[in-house]
């Protein structure tokens, strides 16, 4: 059966990076074409809000506790993703083909379409760990989250690729510990404390970056691979949910949850659309402009309603492919 407050959570994460990635995506107009360009680089006092919108932590929480009482095959679960993917990359490959853009703006193109996929190739190689994990929770309890905990930090020291699983998979396990014993209020505040004071420990006197995300023009990411940084800021945000979040059943969040998938295909080629499309009217401020100025924040959030335009646009044309759950997924998450 689904919990209501894990599917508030998961609406959270998706608004989380959609906004996030609306407010931090500048497609900025040149000779050459559109290049991408992010306010964290020119305005780095803007980092704490990326503290708000880099979700993905509580993506793969909401995902761990889901995949944990699922009934649903895997491959059912593959297909569910792969159809969608394939028909949003080609339906954006032949718009590139035929439209004769600039090779510049092509190449951002294909970035922002194809760079947020990386979420769903891990996304469901921890599905299809699942039953492992599962036995690891029935043998060693919440203290199973230690194993990817100890593997982030051996993985930094080693071969920080380890981190693009071994981050991801700690959130998961802590939803994998939730399913199985109920969303734990009590530990909200040992969570959001620990995570807040290593993500303090780890910007302060480690060298990561203050950003949560990337494009701050420094020499490394918190994202690309996860790093520590990543990990303690999910445990933070899972133990404020955890402090936050009731059992609310309110029709925006069972929307968001059944179309969850669609949103995160399709956010940025709403972005993309409304920033080509208004192109041809020339630079626009807060949508074409560098994004250098606290100014452009607030053209910036004038654009958002128009993205959801978008976005919407862009599910209702693709309504025929299979985006939302099946009934039974629905019931068993």
């Amino acid at each position: 059966m689904r919990d209501p407050a894990v599917d508030l959570i998961r609406a959270v994460a998706v608004v989380g990076v959609i906004a996030g990635h609306w407010l931090v995506t500048a497609l900025v107009a040149g000779p050459d074409g559109f290049t991408v360009q992010s306010p964290l680089r020119w305005m780095p006092e803007l980092a704490p809000v990326s503290w708000l919108l880099q979700t993905l932590g509580l993506f793969f929480f909401a995902g761990g506790f889901a995949a944990a009482r699922s009934k649903t095959a895997l491959w059912l679960k593959v297909r569910r993703l792969a159809i969608p993917v394939a028909v949003v990359v080609g339906v954006w490959g032949l718009i590139i083909i035929v439209s004769g853009m600039p090779d510049e703006t092509s190449r951002t193109v294909i970035h922002l379409v194809v760079s947020p996929l990386w979420f769903l190739g891990v996304y469901v190689i921890l599905q299809g760990l699942t039953p492992v994990f599962r036995w690891l929770d029935e043998r060693l309890g919440a203290w199973a989250i230690l194993i990817p905990t100890m593997l982030t930090i051996i993985g930094e020291f080693t071969l920080t690729e380890i981190n693009v699983l071994a981050v991801w998979w700690a959130p998961w396990q802590a939803g994998i510990v939730m399913a199985r014993v109920g969303l734990q209020r009590a530990w909200g505040l040992p969570l959001l404390a620990t995570g807040a004071v290593a993500y303090f420990v780890l910007v302060t006197y480690a060298g990561y970056p203050v950003s949560a995300v990337g494009g701050t023009g420094e020499a490394r990411s918190n994202l690309a691979p996860p790093s520590p940084a990543a990990l303690a800021l999910a445990a933070a945000q899972i133990g404020l949910v955890l402090l936050l979040a009731r059992p609310i059943r309110w029709r925006i969040t069972n929307w968001l949850n059944r179309h969850a998938l669609a949103l995160f295909l399709l956010h940025q080629s709403a972005l993309l659309t409304v920033t080509l499309l208004l192109g041809a009217f020339g630079v626009l401020p807060g949508l074409h402009t560098l994004p250098d100025h606290p100014m452009w924040v607030l053209a910036r959030a004038v654009w958002l309603p128009a993205f959801i335009i978008a976005l919407v646009g862009w599910a209702f044309a693709l309504r025929v492919v299979p985006f939302g759950q099946t009934r039974s997924a629905q019931r068993n998450h």
